[in-house]
């Protein structure tokens, strides 16, 4: 394509480059070539992407460049690790999170990289993930200007903005390799975004679905929410089995509350796909879709941010969002995103993208969005939040030996080359204020340094006003529950929200662990803490859900954001107060498996996960010890473990006892 030969001449420059062209327009192959150039140089290159499912999709589309001698790895979790393992791999695929908890803790890695991929960079004005994303960059640009970044997007709409402050050149293009058909569905019809129109013989929104998957293709469908993406798949399954017969696909989902929902709409080859779903429920669902055995996927917008599934037909059935207590339009970035997933690169000849419209004013707004711009994207970095937070980071890394130090490194944001820098001058002062008068710096001598605290802060990638609600905990009596309810009340921290049919349960377990307040945010912390505590309590996960209103999705979003706190919490534990280190080191475990301490050893064996290791545990292999004495057949009759499976547990738990010289109880 002429956009990618553009891109390719200009990488010989070694300047930093803007590559904004559509979805599924070849900037992978743009990527590659400047990671290929660099790794001749001997210089490493880091991947970087929004999103953990991004991250893994990345790093299996790479691994084939292994085979060409090319080493690569994907980092995505623990912020308290080391960096230097990347010293060993060609290239790093990791999330804009990793990235920056990287740098943080080992700055110097920035001389061994030679560029810097900012894929989906148009996220960089995300208010949640942003933030990250620039302080890469900067970091980057201000510790090692030779550092090439190649940023890539489909939806930058201010693309000046971004290369006058990356320096870098740019590469434009409108070019799509499927074309791209656009059009709303109201009333009866179809009216596309010249006006012509097509009239439906029923239902609009089925007989686009019906027509497409009886030509071969399929269908994403986006909703605003989790329960009509439930709805409408189910209607579209009946829809599409009363007219096509035959019976679709199905997963064996044991203990999922989905599981019956989920299977129902498969049988006539839809599904629906939300934040709701486990990781490996919406795993299966997406490599049913790709397979082609599901003709329709119903999700909320999440999905156009996530994972590579285009479709050749994409209808976004809500173009509304209830928030801030009113329905408002979407933005036309997400419009946009949701409707570039239409026409599949390699398979169709033209993609057919709609917005519905169930009224007069939404069908005139719908056919706006056909000639809109893009909402600019904007720097978040200049919240004071962000300013602590970096603040902290650039006196820990060595970074901000002063505020003049600071104002300079921010003189180097996207916020500062959009913004005022004196915008950001009294959050720095504020910052420091903040910092000093909870012991994470001091001024020494004229120079700031971070305390112990503060560099442990630091290092585990924590909100300082979360590390000082954790300080604040081991200063006082440790108990499971008050240590799970403030887990809870951490910023960090992923919560579930609480309303009243909460309040009675959540105020018992406030005063149950003596809290003296009793607002909303209280309540949302007492019930995520609730939960927790049914977690390691090892309740099922369907008990769970239907307990707590929400999907194993949810759980596992709660206990991932428990895990990496209670580990922060056990390591300033063992710092500052070593005593309940132990404890809190077995509740982080208890967290990350959802176990009770007592089979905590048998979870330590790969493919035992809370479930199996109840069984084991029940029918009398109560130890690693005990697993290792025992054969196979006894093991096999264990309901779920096969004659293989019962091998291998074997087999680990005599490695494991190996490894460590000492026997389970």
């Amino acid at each position: 394509y002429p956009h990618q030969q553009e891109a390719l001449g200009r990488l010989k420059d070694n300047r930093n480059l803007i590559v904004t062209v559509p979805t599924a327009a070849g900037k992978t192959l743009i990527a590659y070539a400047a990671i290929f150039n660099m790794i001749k140089k001997g210089r490493k290159c880091l991947y970087i992407v929004p999103l953990k499912a991004l991250a893994f999709e990345k790093y299996e589309e790479m691994k084939a460049l292994r085979k060409l001698g090319v080493r690569l790895t994907i980092a995505t979790g623990d912020y308290d690790a080391s960096a230097s393992f990347i010293r060993n791999y060609d290239i790093v695929v990791c999330t804009s999170e990793k990235a920056d908890s990287m740098i943080r803790h080992d700055p110097s890695i920035l001389f061994e990289v030679g560029l810097i991929v900012a894929d989906e960079a148009h996220l960089i004005g995300d208010p949640s993930r942003g933030p990250r994303l620039e302080m890469v960059l900067t970091t980057a640009r201000v510790a090692n200007p030779d550092t090439m970044i190649l940023a890539l997007s489909a939806t930058i709409s201010n693309p000046d903005d971004l290369c006058e402050w990356l320096a870098s050149g740019i590469v434009a293009s409108d070019f799509r390799p499927v074309q791209l058909k656009r059009g709303v569905l109201y009333g009866n019809m179809i009216i596309y975004e010249d006006e012509s129109s097509k009239e439906s013989s029923g239902d609009v929104v089925f007989e686009t679905i019906l027509s497409t998957v009886n030509d071969g293709g399929q269908c994403l469908v986006f909703v605003s929410s989790r329960k009509k993406a439930e709805e409408l798949a189910l209607k579209i399954s009946f829809f599409l089995q009363d007219r096509l017969g035959g019976h679709g696909p199905s997963m064996n989902l044991e203990d999922d509350p989905y599981s019956d929902k989920i299977n129902n709409c498969l049988a006539g080859r839809a599904c629906f796909h939300h934040a709701g779903l486990s990781n490996p429920v919406r795993s299966g669902i997406e490599s049913l879709f790709k397979s082609g055995d599901l003709k329709v996927l119903v999700a909320t917008p999440t999905l156009a941010a996530g994972v590579n599934l285009p479709a050749r037909c994409v209808i976004i059935r809500d173009i509304t969002r209830y928030q801030n207590g009113r329905s408002e339009y979407l933005p036309a970035r997400e419009i946009f995103q949701m409707l570039g997933r239409a026409g599949r690169p390699k398979y169709d000849t033209e993609g057919y993208a709609y917005l519905y419209a169930a009224s007069s004013n939404s069908f005139r707004k719908a056919m706006d969005y056909f000639t809109m711009e893009i909402e600019p994207t904007m720097s978040g970095s200049g919240t004071p939040d962000q300013v602590r937070f970096n603040t902290l980071a650039l006196v820990a890394m060595g970074m901000g030996n002063s505020a003049e130090e600071i104002r300079n490194f921010y003189r180097n944001t996207l916020f500062a080359f959009q913004n005022p820098i004196s915008d950001a001058d009294g959050m720095i002062r504020s910052s420091i204020g903040f910092l000093s008068d909870n012991d994470l710096i001091r001024d020494r001598g004229g120079k700031l340094i971070a305390t112990e605290f503060g560099k442990a802060t630091a290092d585990l990638y924590l909100n300082p006003e979360s590390a000082i609600i954790l300080m604040d905990y081991l200063k006082g009596r440790h108990s499971e529950e008050l240590a799970l309810f403030n887990l809870a009340r951490c910023p960090d921290m992923i919560t579930i929200s609480a309303n009243n049919e909460d309040y009675s349960m959540a105020e018992y377990f406030l005063d149950r662990i003596g809290s003296t307040t009793f607002d909303d945010s209280d309540y949302s912390a007492a019930k995520t803490a609730m939960l927790l505590k049914e977690w390691i309590s090892e309740t099922p996960m369907r008990s769970i859900c239907e307990q707590y209103r929400v999907g194993p999705g949810d759980v596992q979003s709660v206990a991932n954001s428990a895990d990496w706190l209670s580990y922060s919490l056990a390591r300033l534990a063992n710092s500052f107060k070593p005593e309940v280190r132990k404890d809190l080191e077995n509740l982080n475990f208890r967290i990350k498996e959802g176990v009770k301490e007592e089979i905590i050893p048998l979870t330590l064996m790969p493919g035992i996960g809370r479930v199996r290791a109840r069984r084991l545990y029940s029918a009398g292999f109560t130890s690693l010890e005990a697993i290792s004495l025992s054969d196979e057949s006894a093991i096999s009759r264990i309901y779920g473990f096969s004659t293989k499976l019962s091998r291998e547990v074997i087999a680990s738990a005599k490695s494991i006892l190996a490894k460590t010289g000492s026997r389970s109880t």
